[in-house]
Formats: structure tokens, sequence, C-alpha cells
């Protein structure tokens, strides 16, 4: 082959192949790219890489030899085609000798190259071999050498080419020791002659630190003074493109080690701001300056709060870049609202502003954004008075209980703006309002409404700047979206005035918005909507039949959305004089051939939904034309592509309009088209709807939705849609069941579920998917109902359950030490609340799936419960809150299902429970506490004894401090009633006359509506059996039942028919006694509980 390759004429033939690549012309070009394709590729590829390797290496064209290098990488890591080997790169085909001389050859250009751009080029080529290297477990013999040598040459070309590798490629070094790395990074970044060896070094050591494990991170930490170092000179040459350069990489290593950054802070704050201060830079170099800035206080925000002047230093700066705005002419005339200002400093200062205040809270940065903003009202210029109100909607968010108290007072300043002089003043009112709507509600709602929907509606009638009208009503959809409907009744006759003018109005954004804000008022309304739709609906549905243009587009979906909306708020009957034409419409919708940019079909879709929603099973007859549709868009697979990171045509080829985003995966870009996403994910959501209301009717379906629902639980690229995916599966199921399938079948069906969910049960490491799973399983036996799982489910899903408790054994583990050892920044506590919650809701489920076997299996569980007794144990004792709990839970269910054979592990759990009973954490008492009343309502004798000795620590929990305070209280109520269970069910070891008189003084429970039925039905049955512990000597107890009925009734927590019986009983205690102990009676029940009672008709 190297003889071939050493002929004359396969040389010359190449060179004038890529010659020819090179052409200007067109038709000399693509001839060129078929003979690569058709010859090189096909039926040479040995020789094509060989060849364009020795170019790199010794042809005296520097343009060749740049053209080359690049092809090398570009072909070799393009997937090649073949019968054979349809998804096999060429760098995969070709011999191991051809990549082993290439590797050669491109070393010899690495060391030889001396043009800065071709030498980039080379060492880009060897990174990317370099990665595949590594993915394949190979290794490139003598390239470590080399590149180390590199660091050391003379040349600084070499030296800055060698850290351009490691930057790319830092999983290289990553056998190497710290303390060689930090030297070999140390002198590059301190290299004495050249600017672009330190910042390549900068490069690279970031790189690295990133990857790199956290003791080894703290190790290289020390560099970091010298790796801000380079950036100096940067500055003050005023380079903002190598600037930014330098700054994104700082921003990518202060997202993933922030607390590096401790020791440099201070100073880097100063020249951050300093920089974001200086309009002689480029904008985008101003806010790449403040990027890094919130970046290090999102990924660390302990660290920066430890800084006095830090937010004081930025919020400042925020608020001056929102003023930076123009006064454009095209902001009054366009037609388009969707605005491509993400670029501008207005948006970057908005942002900075709502990502502090979110990430440093309002003790911080209130005081100082209010420190401006009522002088900024005040100004005599429009842009600070814009930039104000601005500021006001970007802190609300993160500054919630600091501004609250303050709301009166806030929305005060607000409302003369809304009078303001300028357009875009009155527009950033509405846009505060709304925002503020949003943040605060629905507190707002409830304490402003009058303020807020009498400031609205006149600029809602601003026919002189549609702009400002359609915000005005965007503001009211926030106001409404958080409404309760009693609020809301009085303004509705105002509110519909006004939007009626909107929807007659020229602009058609503006009948867009006008049509959204009717769809939230209707959705909020409900049946007060009932006396508008009549002039509504015919406006919607005549927009629906000629507002046909493509630029109607967006219009007829909001008509859709907002005619659906008022179906579900009037209902069926109210809204029968429009169904047949409104579903005409969206069925000839349907029909029509769409574009790619037209979000027509995912408003169709919900449509639909909503339709089915309201018309129950009179929707059956429209399904079979809706469903195709609905299938296909299930079924949408999402474009993927990898990139080029040297591509400059990146986001022409692939814009962000439509849909594409970008991560990084082994150093390569990955692109993602997500529109589809979203259109997949609406048209799941659907048919879990479907599902859920048309039971039977939808069986037709059930075998197509299964087929495509259960591979969506591997879908990994949209966590929504997994989770609507799972959440479909006990549906399906249901409306088999519903429909009568044969038991065959239905059988068949639940096996394959089950298959597929049991695989993930074993293997997912995701804590809210796998917490989905837990509910869809258990979900799915509810429906079949008892002895539902076979042995061999059992014993597979024993073993599923057993990975999945000891990696919550050791995860809940691992955290205990840590707190106990202190061993985390005070910033790592939000983020740890949130993973703590996620493991105590997949706990929960847990528990539930367990509970769900033993409610289905009974005692013919406990063979395989034996076998994850030592894992459920090692939870009773434990430190974590959540792993105590959850382990009483899965205890009390034992009982529970299992009755007297429970017994036999009682040694294990009855002395936790009773523990529990005094437990710290009101979680851990509950959950004992109501395991002490199953003991006695399901253990059976065995238990009498053990349920006696439990009554001093169940009075003890009552009568303790806290015991009625929020969150205690539930533990206490549950106390109680286990109290009446074991004098109810369990009492033969308790003295049961002196336990009912205590209990008694123990009561009302007000709180725990799955306890408070069995204890107001067993109260009721003692009183009506006259039991004398409960009426007291000489009817002594009268008073208090009297105030415990009078305030359990006004409480809701009974069903109507308990209501009823107390009610009787009430009465007849009323009815028993002479009038003046009447009166007496009635005094002692609370002003606001008579009105309640007397309200209800109850006296």
């Amino acid at each position: 082959m190297a003889q071939a390759l050493d002929s004359a004429d396969v040389l010359q033939q190449l060179t004038s192949m890529l010659t020819s690549l090179l052409s200007p012309d067109n038709a000399t070009r693509s001839a060129a790219e078929t003979q690569l394709n058709d010859q090189w590729l096909t039926h040479q590829p040995d020789l094509l890489l060989l060849g364009l390797a020795r170019f790199v290496a010794q042809n005296p064209d520097v343009q060749l030899r740049s053209h080359c290098s690049v092809l090398v990488r570009r072909l070799s890591f393009k997937q090649y085609t073949s019968s054979a080997n349809p998804e096999t790169r060429l760098w995969d085909i070709v011999q191991p000798s051809t990549r082993s001389n290439v590797k050669d050859l491109l070393l010899i250009a690495f060391a030889n190259e001396m043009e800065l751009s071709t030498r980039h080029k080379v060492a880009d080529t060897i990174a990317e071999i370099s990665r595949s290297d590594m993915a394949e477990g190979e290794k490139w013999e003598n390239l470590l050498e080399s590149l180390f040598k590199c660091t050391q040459s003379p040349h600084a070309a070499h030296r800055e080419s060698a850290f351009r590798v490691f930057a790319s490629v830092p999983g290289l070094i990553s056998d190497q020791h710290t303390d060689l790395l930090k030297s070999v990074f140390l002198a590059g970044l301190t290299d004495a002659e050249s600017q672009e060896v330190r910042l390549e070094a900068m490069k690279a050591s970031a790189a690295y630190i990133v990857q790199a494990e956290e003791p080894i991170q703290k190790s290289l930490g020390s560099l970091m003074p010298q790796m801000l170092d380079p950036l100096s000179p940067i500055i003050a040459a005023r380079n903002d493109a190598t600037l930014v350069e330098g700054l994104i990489v700082l921003i990518e290593l202060a997202d993933s080690a922030p607390r590096l950054f401790r020791a440099v802070l201070p100073n880097l704050l100063t020249v951050m701001v300093g920089i974001a201060k200086d309009k002689s830079f480029d904008d985008r170099t101003r806010q790449t300056a403040m990027e890094l800035l919130l970046t290090l206080a999102e990924a660390a925000p302990g660290l920066v709060r430890k800084v006095p002047n830090f937010a004081s230093e930025i919020m400042p700066v925020a608020m001056e870049m929102t003023t930076d705005i123009e006064d454009d002419e095209e902001w009054y005339t366009t037609e388009d609202l969707a605005e491509d200002d993400n670029e501008e400093n207005y948006v970057m200062g908005e942002s900075t502003m709502d990502r502090m205040s979110r990430t440093l809270g309002g003790k911080l940065i209130v005081p100082i954004v209010f420190q401006y903003i009522p002088q900024m009202l005040q100004s005599s210029e429009w842009r600070q008075r814009r930039a104000a109100l601005m500021a006001i909607s970007s802190v609300g968010e993160g500054c919630v209980k600091v501004l609250k108290p303050e709301l009166g007072n806030i929305i005060q300043l607000i409302l003369p703006s809304f009078k303001d002089v300028h357009p875009r003043v009155r527009y950033a009112a509405c846009n505060a309002m709304g925002q503020m709507s949003t943040d605060f509600s629905p507190y707002l709602q409830k304490h402003f409404h009058q303020l807020v929907i009498t400031a609205l509606l006149p600029v809602m009638e601003d026919t002189t700047q549609p702009r400002v009208q359609a915000h005005a009503a965007a503001a009211m959809v926030n106001f409404c979206e958080e409404t309760d409907k009693a609020i809301l009744d009085p303004y509705l006759d105002a509110i519909f005035e006004r939007l009626l003018v909107l929807l007659k109005t020229p602009k058609i954004y503006v009948q867009e918005q006008a049509i959204t804000t009717i769809a939230t008022v209707a959705d909020c309304a409900e049946d007060k909507f009932i006396k508008y739709h009549s002039v509504i609906m015919p406006l919607l549905l005549d927009a629906l039949r000629q507002a046909t243009d493509k630029q109607y587009r967006l219009l007829r979906c909001r008509a859709i959305e907002c005619a659906s909306l008022i179906g579900l708020a009037i209902g069926k009957d109210v809204f029968a004089p429009y169904t047949q034409a409104f579903i005409g419409i969206l069925a000839e919708m349907q029909q029509m051939p769409t574009e790619a940019d037209d979000v027509q079909t995912t408003y169709l879709l919900a449509a639909w939904a909503r339709m089915c929603k309201m018309m129950g099973q009179d929707f059956l007859p429209y399904l079979p034309n809706i469903m195709p549709p609905l299938l296909q868009s299930a079924q949408l697979v999402p474009e993927i592509t990898l990139v080029d990171v040297e591509d400059e045509d990146v986001e022409a080829k692939y814009p962000t309009d439509d849909g594409w985003e970008f991560v990084g995966i082994n150093g390569q870009q990955v692109g993602i088209k997500t529109s589809v996403l979203e259109e997949k994910h609406t048209a799941i959501e659907m048919l879990l709807s479907y599902a859920r209301d048309l039971g039977a009717g939808f069986l037709p379906y059930v075998a197509p939705v299964l087929e495509i629902a259960l591979p969506l639980l591997k879908f990994y690229f949209h966590d929504d849609v997994r989770h609507a995916a799972a959440a479909l599966l006990p549906l399906l199921l249901k409306d088999a069941k519903e429909a009568q399938v044969a038991p065959s079948e239905l059988a068949t069906m639940w096996n394959t579920i089950f298959e597929k969910t049991v695989k993930i049960m074993q293997i997912e490491d995701d804590v809210s998917f796998l917490s989905q799973i837990y509910t869809t399983f258990y979900e799915c036996v509810d429906v079949l109902g008892e002895n539902c799982l076979s042995p061999h489910q059992l014993e597979v899903l024993n073993k599923a359950n057993e990975e999945q408790l000891g990696k919550f054994l050791e995860r809940l583990s691992a955290r205990e030490v840590e707190k106990q050892a202190g061993d985390y920044e005070a910033d790592e506590e939000e983020q740890r609340a949130e993973e703590e919650e996620l493991e105590e809701e997949a706990l929960g489920e847990l528990a539930r799936a367990m509970q769900a076997i033993f409610k289905s299996q009974g005692t013919g569980y406990l063979p395989y419960f034996d076998k994850l007794m030592p894992l459920v144990t090692q939870f009773l004792g434990h430190p974590n809150i959540s792993a105590r709990q959850w382990s009483v839970c899965v205890f009390d269910d034992v009982v529970e299902y299992t009755g007297a054979n429970s017994f036999h592990y009682s040694s294990y759990f009855v002395p936790a429970v009773i523990a529990g009973l005094a437990d710290t954490a009101f979680e851990v008492r509950q959950a004992s506490a109501y395991g002490v009343g199953v003991w006695a309502q399901y253990g059976g004798p065995q238990y009498a004894d053990v349920c006696a000795g439990a009554l001093e620590p169940l009075f003890a929990m009552i009568k303790g401090p806290t015991a009625r305070e929020e969150g205690d209280v539930y533990a206490t109520e549950n106390a109680i009633s286990a109290i009446a269970k074991i004098c109810k069910f369990n009492g033969s070891k308790t003295n049961v006359d002196q336990a009912l008189s205590a209990w008694f003084v123990t009561l009302p429970i007000l709180h725990d509506d799955q306890e408070a039925p069995f204890v107001y039905t067993y109260l009721l049955d003692l009183l009506e059996s006259h039991h004398h512990s409960i009426l007291g000597t000489n009817n002594s107890n009268i008073v208090s039942l009297v105030k415990i009925f009078a305030e359990v009734l006004s409480s809701d927590i009974l069903s109507q028919e308990l209501a009823v019986r107390m009610v009787n009983s009430f009465k007849v205690i009323l009815s028993g006694v002479d009038d003046a102990t009447r009166t007496q009676l009635w005094s002692v029940i609370s002003p606001e509980n008579r009105v309640i009672l007397q309200k209800k008709g109850y006296v």
C-alpha cells in the first residue's frame, strides 16, 4: 500500500482532486466532490487518508496542508454508509496500519508546522483522533510524550499548540500526577514570551479542572491567580474577541468549580464590574463579564454572599444597562412581537436583576434596588422611569418574602406610570403589574384586585398605542390566572367590554391577545362566563372561518384555544349550540397541510382533548378522524445532528428559531431539534387525557397507544415525555379492564407493561422518574386487584427493589455523614434540600408500591419480603428522617395486610415504632402513631400487650408543647385516632373506660381527614350508647361535647352523611336541656363558628 501511495500517478490524482476542491468554480468543485465520494472514499479509503496525512506533513503549499488537515479530521469521523456497515466511521474501516501511519505523519506535522492557522488545524485533528482513541479504549503511543515535549519547546507556537490539544481533550492527561500537571500548567500560564501560550494554557488548565475529581480540583485551585493573569493585557489592549473567548472559559470553570474562585473573587469582581461599566468595550464583552459574575453567584451563592459589596457593585450596573434602550419607530409599527433583542444591553440588565434576586434573595437585593427606584420613577428621562419599572418586574420573584409586606406601597409607586406620557413607560407599568400578579399570587389578587384591575382597564382602551393595549390585556391574563372567580365576578362586565373592543381592532396581535385573555378569564370565571358566551363564541367561529391566510395562523390557534376553554367553562349543555360547528372547523383544519414552523398541530391536539373532557362519551364518534394524526405526532422522532465546532455556518444551518438546541457531549456538539419534542409531548399528554376521560370507549386504541408508550419510558431526550408515557400505562390497563377484554388478553398486556417497568426500576438513576415508575406500577396493581403478580414477577420485583433500596440507603447515609461533618457549603443547602425532597417523594412512592403488593398478595408476599428485611430494618434506626418514616410505614402495611401473621416480625419493628412516638421529627411520630392504630385494628389479640404499652407515649405526644402546631398536629391527631382504635378493637389488656375518659379530653381533631371519619363515628357510637366516659358524671361533658361538635361541623372535615349524624346528635343534646342551659351552651361556641353553623342551617 505504501508503494501505491508513493506512485507519482496516485499523488498527482490526489493533488488534482484536492486543488479542484478549493476551486471557486462551482462545477469544478462539484466534480471534485463526486470524485472524492465515489472513487476515493468508496474504493481507496486507506490511500486517501494516508495521502492526506502525507500532504499535511510534507507538502510545500501551506493552503493545501491546511485543507488536508481539515479533511483528515472531517472525513475520518464522518459516518461512512455502506451496505455492510451502515453506521461506521471511515476511521474504523481503514486498516490499523493506516491509522498508525496517519498518526505518525500528523505528529511530524505537529513538530514542524510553523504557520499558525495550519498548526491549529493539525492540533485539532490530533485532538479529534485522540478523543476517538480514548472512547474506543485505545492508546496513541508517543502522543503524550510529544505533547509534553512541545510544552517545553523554545518555539512559542509549539507550546501553544500542545496546550490547545490539552484544552480540547483534557481526559488525555487524566492519569498524570497532579503535581506534574500543575507544574506544566503553571509554566504555560506564566510564559514570559507569548500571550497566546498563556491564554491557551488557561483554557487547558480550566478544561482539565472542569472534568477532574473534587480533590484534584482543590489541589489545582492554587493556580487561579495565574489563570486570571493572561486576561490583564487583553483587557488593557481592548481586544474584545480574545477577551470574550477567555471569559467564556472562566464561565465554564465557574459553573463547575465555583469555590476555586474564593481567593480571587474580590479582585475578579472589581475587574469584571469595571469591564461591564466601560462603554468602550463591545456590548458582548460587557455582557460576558456580567455573565461570569452571575454564573459564580448561581453556582455558589454562599460564596458570593461573603463578599460584602458583591450585590451592591453589580445591581447598579444592571440598572444602568436597563436604561440602554432606543426608542425605535419599529417598536410602534411592527406586526411581529417576537422581538429578537436578546443581545441588547437592556435585556442583559433585566436578566441580571432577575437572576441576582433569585440567587441572593430579597434581604440583600431589595435595599439596593429601592435605593434607586423611587428617584428613577421621578426622572424626566423616560428611559430611567422605564428601567425602574422593569427593575420591579425583575426582582419580584426572588424577593417575594421581603417585598410582600410592602406590596401595597409598591403598587402605589407603580400606579402613576399607567398614565405616563411615554408609551414605553406605560408598557413597562403593565409588564410590572403582570409580573407581580404572578410572583405575588394569590396574595396580590386577594388584597389589591381593585387597584390592579382599575389600573389596567383604561390602558386596554388606549387605541393610540395598540402595543400597550395588548400588553395591558396580557397583564390581565397574569392577574386572572391566579384569581378566585368570586374576586373576578364584579369586574367581568367591564373586562369583557374592553376585550370585545380589542377583538375588533385592525391589529392582528391585539386580536390575538384579546382572544388569549378571554380564554384565561373564561377558564377562571367557569360558570360565571355563561352570560358572555353568546357574544364571544360567534366572533370566534367567524374568525376561524374567515382568517385563513398565513398571517392569521396564530390568531386561529388562539381562537381554537379560547373556544375550547369556553366549552370547558360553560359545560356540554350550554356549549351545545356551537359544538357541531366548532368540531367541524377543527376537523377541517386537521386536514389542511401545515408548514414546519406552524404550531397549529399543538393547539389542535389540546383543543380536541378539551372537547373530549367536556363531551365525555359523546366524543367517541370523532375519535376515528382525530387519532391518526395524534398517533403520528406521538411517534415523531427528534432530528439529531453532530456539528463541527469550527463550522461557521452552524447558526444558518440549524437556527434556534427552528427549535435547534446544542449540548456538548464528549467534546462534540450535538444538535437536537426541540420543536418536534414539544409536539410529541403534547400528543402524549392528549393520549393521557383521552385514556382517562373515555374509559372503555378508548379500547380500539389501547393496543397501538401501548405500543407507542412503552419505548418512550427510555426517551431520554425529554423528561416530560417519559413521565407522561409512564402515567399513561395504568390508564390503558384500566380502559381494557373496563371494556371487559378477555382475562388472557389483559394478562398479556400486564405482563408486557411489567417487563418494561421492572427493567426501569432496576437501572433508573433519575430519582424523579424512578418515583413516577413506582407510581405507574402501583396504579397498575390497583387496577388488576388481588393476586395479579406471579411468583416470577415477585422475584424480579424483589431484585429491583433490593437494588434501589441499597442505593437509597447509600445516598441517605452519605448525606447524613456530610451533615454531621459539616462537609458542605451553605450555598449547597438549597440544592441538597431539593435532592432530599426528590428522595422523600421516591421513597414514599416505593412505600406505596410495596403497599400495593401487600394489598394484592397478602401473606403470599411475606416470603419475598423476608429477603428485603436486612435492608428494610437498616432504615428503622437511620439518622435520616425520611428513612425512619419510610420503614415505619412499610411495617404499618405489613400489619394491615397480613394481620396476625405480621407478629412474626414484631421484634424488629415494635421497639422502633414505640420509640418513634417520641421522635424529634413529626413525620416519624405520625407514621408511628398510625402504626399503633393499625396494630389495634388489624393485628389481633397478639398485639394487645404492645397496644396497652403504647397508650402512655401516645398521650405524652398529644400533650407535647408543640402538639397542635403546623406539621405536629397531624402526628397528634393520628395519636388520638390510635387511642380510639385501641379502645375499640384491641383493649383486652387496657382499662378502656379510663383510657376513653382521658381520650375524650384530647378532642377535637380538625385537620386529618383520613382519621376524622373513624374518630367521630366511634365518638357518636359511644354517645348514642350513653357511654359514661363520654357523657361524664351527671352529664358533665355536655359543654365539651357542644364545643367539639361546633368546631368539627364548622371545619368541613366530615362527609355529608357523617355531618348529618353529628348534627342530629347536636340537636338531641340541645333539645334535652332547658332554655337557660341552651343559652349557656350557645355562648361557649365562638362567634365565628356560630355564624358558620347558622349559614349551614345546622342550628
